[in-house]
C-alpha cells in the first residue's frame, strides 16, 4: 500500500491500475481519481505543502500534478529510473523529490519537482530499492531500504553516498523518517520480521523494536512490509505477513498494542498509514482496515474490486445493486440519500470470472461465470443459494424475469431454465447476447453474423432481424416492453418496436468502439450504454439525437452501466472501479 498523508488531513492515496486514487479518510467511498498515466500506476506521494503529488509508475516514470485544480494540471513529467518505481519522497521544504525501485545502472535519483534536475548521486545499492524516507529538516538526510539488504545513507543537497546501514538479514522493506524533528529518528523494517532504530543526524543503530511475547527476538511472527509514524513521530505502526498491525512506543521502545486482521493468506498486511487520529492498513486481498486503540480487531473494513469490473445489475426496490469481477467476486453496495454502503455477499459463489449479473423484480440476483455455472443471490440476506445449474460451455449472456432463466453459451447453447430445471436448444450459430422482454413471452438472442432472433419460450423463432453492422454485444428490453435496443460490436445501437419489430431509432451512433453495455431507465424514456472507448453515453427516446456524454468514465474501457433511478446511473470497468452519475436530461 503505497499510501501517503494528506497535509490536511482529509485524504490519502493508494494506486490501482493506471489510476491513482484519492480518497477521503473519513468517508471511503468519497473517491477522485487520477488517470493519466500511459502504465500502472505503483506509488504517489503528497508534497509537504498538500499543493502537489508526485506518482510514479512501472515505467520508471514520475509525474507532478497539483492537487487544487479538478483537471490536476500536470506541472512535470520526468523518467526518474530504467524500471518501476516502488517509492517517492518529497523533502520537506517541496522542492526536492527522490524516486526509488528498478533500474539498470541505477536504483534511485533526485531531482527537483519543477525541472527534473537531477540534484546528486544516489549509488550504493546493488538491487531494487523498496523504499525512500527524508528527513524532515535540515540538515538534509535521506535514506534508501533495499533488495540487497541494506539501509543506505545519504546527506544532501546534493544527495551523496556516504554508507550502508546492514542491521538486516533479509530485503528490507521499508524505512521511514519520524515527521517531528524533536524525535530525530528513522525506523527499518524487512523480511527478517526487524525494526530497527537509528539516529536522523549519523544514522547510527540506536535501539530495536521486539515484541518480547514472541520469544525469537522480532517484531512480528512474518516479514514486515510498511510502518508508518503517528504526528508527533513517538509511535508506529508496522503492517506484517502474519496477519497483525502492531503499535508501537518508539521512544520506550515497547509495544502498545496488536491489531489482529486474520491468520490465511489474503489477511496478510502488506500497507498501513497513520494519520491523525485514523490508523488504516491493506490485507492482501485488497481490503481496507480501519483500528481504533483498544479494540484489537478492525473497527470497519473498506471492501472492493481489485480487478476488472465485468457485471452489474441492480435491484432499484431494494436501492441496491451487484458487481462481479474478472476474479470470480461478486460485491453487494446499497444507494440511498447520495451514500453509499458495501454489504459482503457470502457463500460459494464463483470460482473463475463472473460474465453477467441480472436482478429479478423480487430481488432474486442470478449471476453466470466461466467456472460454467448459474447462480443466484438471495437479495434480502446477500447469500449465493445452494443450487447451481452447469452450462455446456462457457455462458456469453444471461437474463431472468420471475423465475425463468435464460442463458446462451459460446458452444453454440441455449438455456431456459424454469424451476431450476434446464432445457437446452442447440443451435447452428454462436449466440452472443440474450434478452427476456419484461412479460417473459419472448427471448431475443443477438449472435457473431450481426442477427438477432426471437423465441418464444418453447425456444421456436418467431422474428429474424438483420439490421446492426457488427456482431451482437448486448441486447435489452425496455421496461414497459415496446422497445428492444441492440448493441454490436461495430458501435452501433439500434432500437426496435417489439410490436412489429421495425427500427425506432438509428440516431444513437456516438460510441468510437464496441459497445460492452446497455440498460434502460426505469420509465423507459432513457438508456445508458458503455463502451471499449472508455465513455459513457445516456440517450434519449423522444430526442435521439441528443444524448450526454461522460468521456473518459473509466480507464481501458467500460464493462457495464444501469440506472438507479431515472436521474441515476451506475457504471463499472476495466478499471476496477464503480462510479456513481447524477444526469440532467435534456
Amino acid at each position: 500500500m503505497s499510501a501517503t498523508n494528506y497535509p490536511k488531513g482529509e485524504n490519502f492515496l493508494y494506486t490501482n491500475g493506471r489510476s491513482v486514487i484519492i480518497r477521503n479518510i473519513k468517508d471511503p467511498y468519497v473517491s477522485s481519481a487520477y488517470t493519466e498515466h500511459a502504465a500502472p500506476a505503483t506509488v504517489a506521494r503528497y508534497s509537504p505543502s498538500g499543493f502537489y503529488i508526485a506518482s510514479g509508475d512501472e515505467r520508471g516514470n514520475v509525474r507532478v500534478w497539483d492537487t487544487i485544480n479538478a483537471e490536476h494540471i500536470l506541472k512535470n513529467e520526468a523518467r526518474a529510473l530504467a524500471g518501476r518505481v516502488n517509492d517517492i519522497a518529497w523533502c520537506f521544504e517541496s522542492k526536492r523529490i527522490v524516486a526509488v525501485g528498478e533500474g539498470k545502472d541505477s536504483f534511485a535519483r533526485a531531482f527537483t519537482f519543477d525541472s527534473g534536475s537531477t540534484v546528486g548521486e544516489m549509488s550504493g545499492h546493488s538491487k531494487t530499492v523498496n523504499a525512500v524516507a527524508q528527513r524532515p529538516s535540515r540538515p538534509f538526510k535521506t535514506v534508501t531500504a533495499s533488495d540487497d539488504m541494506s539501509v543506505n545513507f545519504y546527506p544532501g543537497v546534493p544527495y551523496k553516498f556516504e554508507k550502508s546501514l546492514n542491521a538486516h538479514t533479509r530485503f528490507v522493506q521499508c524505512v521511514r523518517y519520524s515527521p517531528n524533528s524533536a524525535n530525530d529518528y528513522f525506523v527499518s523494517a524487512g523480511m527478517d520480521a526487524k525494526l530497527f532504530i537509528f539516529d536522523g543526524k549519523t544514522g547510527e543503530k540506536t535501539g530495536e523494536l521486539v515484541d518480547g511475547s514472541l520469544g525469537n527476538g522480532n517484531a512480528h511472527n512474518g516479514g514486515i512490509f510498511s510502518i508508518s509514524f503517528n504526528k508527533d513521530g513517538s509511535q508506529l505502526i508496522s503492517a506484517s505477513s502474519d496477519g497483525t498491525v502492531k503499535l508501537w512506543n518508539v521512544v520506550a521502545k515497547t509495544l502498545d498494542q496488536t491489531f489482529v486482521v486474520g491468520s490465511d493468506v489474503e489477511s496478510q498486511q502488506v500497507g498501513c498509514l497513520w494519520q491523525g487520529d485514523f490508523i488504516i492498513s491493506l490485507s492482501l486481498n485488497g481490503d481496507i482496515n480501519y483500528f481504533q486503540k483498544g479494540t484489537a480487531a478492525p473497527v470497519k473494513i473498506v471492501k472492493g474490486h481489485q480487478k476488472a469490473i465485468t457485471a452489474l445489475a441492480t435491484v432499484p426496490s431494494a436501492n441496491t445493486f451487484y458487481t462481479g469481477s474478472y476474479d470470480g467476486r461478486v460485491h453487494a453496495w446499497s444507494f440511498q440519500d447520495g451514500k453509499v454502503a458495501h454489504h459482503n455477499v457470502s457463500g460459494a459463489g464463483h470460482t473463475n470470472q463472473v460474465k453477467g449479473l441480472v436482478a429479478e423484480a423480487n430481488g432474486k440476483v442470478v449471476s453466470i461465470g466461466l467456472d460454467d455455472s448459474v447462480r443466484s443471490i438471495d437479495n434480502a440476506s446477500k447469500t449465493f443459494t445452494a443450487a447451481s445449474v452447469g452450462t455446456s460451455g462457457a455462458p456469453a449472456s444471461v437474463d431472468s424475469r420471475d423465475g425463468v432463466t435464460v442463458v446462451a453459451t459460446q458452444t453454440g447453447n441455449i438455456t431456459v431454465i424454469k424451476n431450476g430445471v434446464p432445457s437446452t436448444l442447440s443451435v447452428s450459430y454462436v449466440p452472443t447476447a440474450v434478452a427476456l422482454n419484461p412479460a417473459g413471452t419472448f427471448i431475443a438472442v443477438g449472435d457473431e453474423e450481426r442477427r438477432v432472433r426471437i423465441y418464444n419460450l418453447d425456444l421456436q423463432v418467431v422474428q429474424e432481424i438483420e439490421q446492426n453492422r457488427g456482431s451482437i454485444t448486448v441486447l435489452a428490453f425496455s421496461p414497459d416492453g415496446t422497445m428492444l435496443a441492440s448493441a454490436d460490436k461495430d458501435r452501433m445501437i439500434l432500437v426496435f418496436n417489439t410490436s412489429d419489430w421495425t427500427v425506432k431509432i438509428t440516431q444513437w451512433m456516438f460510441h468510437n468502439a464496441r459497445v460492452n453495455s446497455i440498460s434502460w431507465s426505469p420509465d423507459s424514456l432513457h438508456a445508458v450504454s458503455g463502451s471499449l472507448d472508455t465513455n459513457v453515453e445516456v440517450w434519449s427516446v423522444e430526442k435521439p439525437t441528443k444524448h450526454i456524454s461522460i468521456k473518459g468514465a473509466h480507464l481501458e474501457g467500460v464493462n457495464a452501466t444501469a440506472f438507479l433511478d431515472n436521474n441515476t446511473v451506475v457504471s463499472a470497468g476495466q478499471d476496477g472501479s464503480i462510479k456513481i452519475w447524477k444526469i440532467v436530461h435534456h
